[in-house]
């Protein structure tokens, strides 16, 4: 009877868990494959920071280098979200530069003004601490009228600003 009552507990208590504990600081040195992943990072005060999700990341110990495919990024700063996409990113080790490659789209979103700008490319290298990010390809700029195409990017995701580099072609919509 204590045997039969033991395992009852045994499984009652293996049916209560809610499946596995999240996985909290993955060694860089490790070959690994994570499937269908999302990472999490917060800001000082606790708050939601920066959110990636992708299908797959490999981690290369070898070339400390991690490699997500279709990422899909959400950066949230004081009353502005951004929205990053693309084809494949890599990450290095120290999780201090980005790269994004292929069909890449950068969104901002201010939800309290409505505000708006979407930018397109096919690279763009990240900065994470300073928040900065830079293109040498060509780039389309859109804010639900206007339009910019030019040849290279500076972002300041921080200042919300951006210096186009050459070869600027700009259509204004006139209201």
């Amino acid at each position: 009877m204590i045997l039969l009552s033991a395992i009852s507990f045994w499984i009652s208590r293996a049916q209560d868990k809610q499946g596995p504990e999240p996985v909290a600081g993955l060694d860089p040195e490790l070959d690994y494959v994570l499937r269908d992943f999302e990472l999490q990072f917060f800001d000082e005060s606790g708050l939601p920071a920066i959110n990636m999700q992708a299908p797959l990341l490999r981690n290369d110990p070898k070339l400390k280098l991690g490699t997500v495919e279709h990422p899909v990024v959400k950066l949230n700063q004081a009353g502005v979200v951004w929205d990053l996409t693309a084809d494949m990113a890599t990450v290095t080790a120290d999780k201090e530069h980005v790269q994004l490659i292929g069909e890449v789209q950068v969104r901002r979103n201010e939800p309290a003004s409505g505000n708006r700008v979407e930018i397109n490319t096919r690279e763009v290298q990240i900065e994470v601490t300073p928040q900065t990010a830079v293109t040498d390809q060509p780039v389309s700029i859109f804010d639900g009228n206007n339009r910019v195409d030019a040849i290279g990017l500076e972002l300041d995701m921080k200042t919300k600003t951006y210096t186009l580099m050459q070869q600027v072609k700009a259509t204004y919509a006139v209201k």
